[in-house]
């Protein structure tokens, strides 16, 4: 931190710093995770902790950060500039997922210290932001979900009611259901929803487990006043009146909508209505759907599932950068060319389904686009990549703060899905029918409803002046704006003149080497290329204006003065047509539903068509899977990849088989040598499985499959320390819920479970579990592990089989050959492992030596019955599998003696 302290901080003299500083200790505390910002007119400033953290965000060093001192008192500050002040917001709202509060002063009491809060945002809650964040189109990827939950005991059971606002998609839904103790549903629904933030009217007691999950979740937790969630039904149906759109001649009450059967959930839903003041703003009036939310249409996942099969990058990932496609499963299937592409093949990945029509036609569409490729590329290359984001435009349009710019941009979409249309139609005819019905027909009805806001658009917007890029209202709609208009064309006309008379002059061809030209902040100009700038150089009737990569600007009085008349003129013009252009921007909100259908819609083909290019892309290309509906649960993928690794550059991947049925093989107990790929083949086997349930082809040289209802994963192992849990505590946690929701239908991926305490008690928590999911649950299970002892489990269950990561050791030296084999991996090879790892070779010498001496009397003391022994010898070998390489005192020097003693040495 600089010890700098100016006489002068934030342009206050003394008495205004002690002034601020007095007031900013009435603030009090706040979470840290609130940042405090302050408005100073042409720029921001934040103080105390949190200008030390936003230094590091911002500066990414606290060099930054100066002193504001007063009567022994010191306050840290940093000030931002406008821009910087736009990507703190973004970096805090959109990644971080903190809150922010701005304080500015009323206007008239600039020289006070009356600050108070005029904007608050929240990850979910973007509302007072979305100028900032959404300024960019690229921008409105990541979702900003709101949820508000609450429960009840009601008839022995424990029920919530959740209610869901999607404000940036004017989605609202309500869904009421019973949960366990371990509220196992409830986490399945915050994967497919994957809210940014969380109502609760309480936090501790019943709310207690909620929290956790929430938090595990990366959700934030905000407490508002219960009385908030009590509403009467007659209030909150009231505001769904005016919220919800209402289809063209359908009652404008609520009470049709099916979702208002959810009463208590509903309660939930007009929290969460208050906290986001919808009502507030005029243009959610009339656009929200309402739904009922169904858990049961989508693959259960948790969050375990989530972090294992790694179907997301980090948060703050940059979408363009080279390493993002093999980062995770969304990166490998993100092809899209649109932002709406963007988000929504990021809301299937999360939301995985059970049916099988629905997923039978992505299929189809993804299998079309895969076989025709001059339709993709056409597609992928040349239209789709064109199409801006529409949603945005619509946000800025029913809030009344759009221009003719966007009206423009809406504009060209209705020239561009003529196009589009027409290239359907060709890959219809040859291709799929399925398209004609799920993306062609759909389409074009939607092209038709927006034939009238084309032809508005042709009739008011200067198309000609487009070119020039001003846009600007046709002079026939006002007599005064033509008027105007014949002035400014009699001076561009005598502009033109004027380029001319220049260009005779200074012997140059008008047009061509001499060009008038128009730049906002210039006005009219010459512009001639550098090598003709000797031309002009001593000729003092001429003025330079600038010099750039493209010639040399400059201008003489007389175009001068005919530019700032033009400019006045053009600056009257625009003033005239503003009534005009708030006319037509009220007309044009009268679209907004089948825009907003488009919208959906273009997501809808950009994702597909992003799915089959993902396919195509592959070092192998992907095969469409073969899903059953009914019958017996199957399960068999051949040569399958994964599709993140094999994407890697210098990548040679190697395939393997997964073959499972529901009556003679649906687990499979994996063993082999670490490193040797057992988590990445059983991770493999997850992506396929929630790839093709998605919709798209999977990284295999055939695939069938049934119909999952739950992909539930235990892989890695880490401590939480954020939430106080270890290692071990959080493997127990999440195999729990494993145990709890596995079903004959579903997926279970586990890996080395059991090492986070002792090897007799690891070895029989994953004895027991394994047991369980192969005996009872008879779910398809890939179990990955190290106890050597739970491969006997195959003489007992039939349904059980062995198979292990092969691997050789030629004169000591280890092999991994990444090819899953049948039956069981006869050595275990940690200390070849420990030798790759350039462990001291002292180290390794004294660990096969014990491993030598530990497997020779292990024997001898099963059959003496020592008790002692066996316990000393079990001490020594955790010792051993616990040894760290950067603390070799771990080794304890007492327990070796001990041991060597029971040894005989």
């Amino acid at each position: 931190m600089s010890n700098l302290k100016p006489l002068q901080c934030l342009n206050l003299d003394k008495s205004q710093q002690k002034a601020f500083m007095e007031f900013y200790t009435t603030l009090g505390e706040k979470p840290s995770t609130t940042i405090r910002i302050f408005e100073r007119s042409e720029y921001y400033s934040c103080h105390g902790e949190d200008a030390l953290l936003v230094a590091k965000l911002v500066f990414k060093s606290t060099n930054s950060v100066k002193i504001m001192s007063s009567e022994c008192i010191e306050l840290p500050y940093i000030s931002l500039s406008k821009s910087n002040f736009e990507a703190l917001i973004r970096d805090l709202l959109l990644v971080r997922n903190y809150r922010v509060e701005v304080y500015t002063k009323a206007k008239q009491k600039k020289s006070s210290n009356e600050w108070h809060v005029e904007f608050k945002g929240s990850p979910g809650n973007l509302a007072h932001f979305e100028d900032v964040l959404f300024s960019d189109t690229n921008a409105m990827v990541s979702g900003s979900a709101l949820i508000a939950l609450q429960v009840r005991h009601e008839a022995r059971v424990r029920l919530i009611g959740l209610g869901y606002i999607e404000a940036n998609e004017w989605t609202m839904a309500v869904v009421e259901f019973v949960v366990d103790d371990f509220y196992s549903e409830f986490e399945a629904l915050i994967v497919t929803l994957c809210p940014r933030e969380c109502l609760l009217p309480t936090l501790g007691g019943e709310y207690e487990k909620i929290e956790q999950i929430l938090k595990r979740n990366n959700v934030i937790v905000t407490v508002r006043k219960k009385n908030e969630f009590l509403k009467n039904a007659t209030e909150i149906k009231d505001n769904l009146d005016k919220l919800i759109r209402f289809r063209e001649g359908q009652q404008q009450n609520a009470n049709i909508v099916p979702a208002m059967s959810n009463t208590f959930a509903l309660m939930s839903l007009g929290a969460a209505i208050s906290y986001l003041d919808l009502l507030r703003e005029s243009g959610n009036h009339g656009k929200f759907q309402l739904n009922l939310l169904d858990s049961k249409r989508y693959v259960h996942l948790d969050a375990a599932a989530v972090s294992a099969l790694n179907l997301f990058p980090k948060p703050g990932t940059m979408t363009n950068c080279r390493t993002y496609h093999w980062r995770s499963v969304l990166g490998v299937l993100d092809r899209c060319r649109t932002p709406q592409g963007h988000r929504l093949v990021a809301q299937w990945i999360r939301q995985p389904l059970r049916d099988h029509a629905i997923i039978d036609n992505r299929h189809d569409i993804v299998e079309c686009f895969v076989k025709d490729s001059a339709l993709r590329t056409e597609l992928y290359d040349n239209h789709l990549k064109k199409l801006p984001d529409i949603q945005l435009i619509l946000k800025r349009l029913v809030r009344r703060k759009s221009s003719l710019h966007d009206l423009f941009r809406l504009y060209q979409v209705t020239l561009r899905m003529p196009k589009i249309l027409n290239l359907l139609a060709y890959g219809v005819t040859v291709n799929s029918p399925t398209i004609m019905k799920i993306i062609y027909e759909p389409l074009k009805d939607t092209v038709a409803d927006l034939q009238l806001f084309k032809s508005m658009v042709e009739q008011i917007i200067d198309l000609e002046a487009i070119e020039r890029g001003e846009y600007l209202v046709k002079a026939t709609f006002d007599r005064e704006l033509e008027e105007k208009k014949m002035q400014m064309d009699d001076l561009e006309s005598k502009m033109k003149r004027q380029l001319s008379a220049v260009a005779s002059d200074i012997g140059l061809e008008a047009g061509s080497s001499i060009k008038l030209e128009f730049v906002s902040h210039l006005g009219f100009h010459f512009r001639i290329t550098l090598k003709d700038e000797t031309a002009i150089r001593k000729n003092s009737h001429y003025r330079v204006l600038d010099t750039v990569k493209g010639g040399v600007r400059f201008t003489n009085s007389q175009l001068t003065d005919l530019s700032e008349l033009f400019c006045e003129l053009k600056k009257e013009y625009e003033d005239q047509q503003q009534t005009i252009v708030s006319e037509v921007i009220r007309v044009a909100i009268g679209y907004a539903e089948p825009w907003s259908i488009l919208n959906n819609q273009i997501a809808q083909l950009d994702t597909l068509v992003g799915f089959a290019v993902a396919a195509v892309s592959a070092p192998l290309p992907y095969v469409r899977p073969k899903m059953h509906h009914h019958g017996p649960t199957v399960l068999k993928l051949t040569q399958i990849r994964h599709p993140c690794l094999e994407l890697q550059e210098d990548i040679n991947f190697i395939p393997n088989d997964a073959i499972f049925d529901s009556e003679t093989a649906n687990m499979h107990i994996i063993t082999g040598p670490n490193m040797g790929g057992k988590s990445t083949y059983i991770r493999s086997v997850g992506v396929a499985v929630l790839m093709a349930h998605v919709g798209a082809f999977v990284a295999c040289e055939t695939a069938e499959l049934s119909i999952m209802d739950t992909i539930l994963a235990r892989v890695g192992c880490a401590d939480n320390l954020s939430k106080g849990l270890s290692t071990f505590m959080v493997e127990m946690i999440e195999t729990a819920s494993i145990v709890r929701s596995a079903t004959p239908k579903s997926l279970v991926i586990i890996d080395e479970l059991g090492r986070g305490t002792s090897t007799y008690e690891g070895c029989g928590i994953a004895w027991s579990i394994a047991e369980w999911l192969g005996r009872e649950s008879k779910c398809f299970t890939l179990f990955a592990t190290h106890f050597q002892e739970i491969t006997d489990m195959a003489n007992y269950l039939p349904n059980v089989r062995n198979s292990h990561m092969n691997a050789i050791v030629d004169n000591e030296r280890l092999t991994l050959l990444y090819q899953v084999k049948k039956g069981i991996m006869q050595k275990s090879f940690g200390i070849q492992v420990a030798k790759l790892a350039n462990f001291p070779s002292v180290v390794v010498e004294l660990a096969q030596q014990m491993y030598d001496e530990c497997e020779d009397q292990w024997g001898n003391l099963e059959e003496k019955n020592d008790e002692k022994g066996l316990q000393l010898l079990q001490k020594c070998y955790d010792e051993i599998m616990e040894f760290n390489v950067n603390q070799p005192q771990s080794l304890t020097p007492g327990l070796l003696h001990e041991l060597r003693s029971l040894l005989g040495h």
